[in-house]
């Protein structure tokens, strides 16, 4: 082989795919961090927007737990 010869095979593409599995794979990809995005976006602004919730309904105390537990075992 002769230098031009050489210059000419190294100056074609590196990689090449033909299939479009990679392509394919990086739009999945891209989507999903997109839908990532958009669903982090909306907990942001439901956040910023949304009605505060008052942590004392929304969790059991230990009188209502047990409360609860005296009458089902009451009846």
């Amino acid at each position: 082989m002769d230098r031009t010869e050489l210059l000419t095979v190294t100056h074609g593409p590196v990689f090449v795919d033909s299939t479009g599995r990679r392509a394919r794979r990086l739009r999945i990809l891209a989507v999903a961090l997109c839908l990532a995005f958009v669903v982090s976006l909306g907990v942001l602004a439901s956040g910023l927007f949304g009605t505060s919730v008052d942590l004392s309904t929304a969790m059991p105390t230990p009188t209502a737990s047990a409360t609860a537990s005296a009458s089902t075992t009451a009846g």
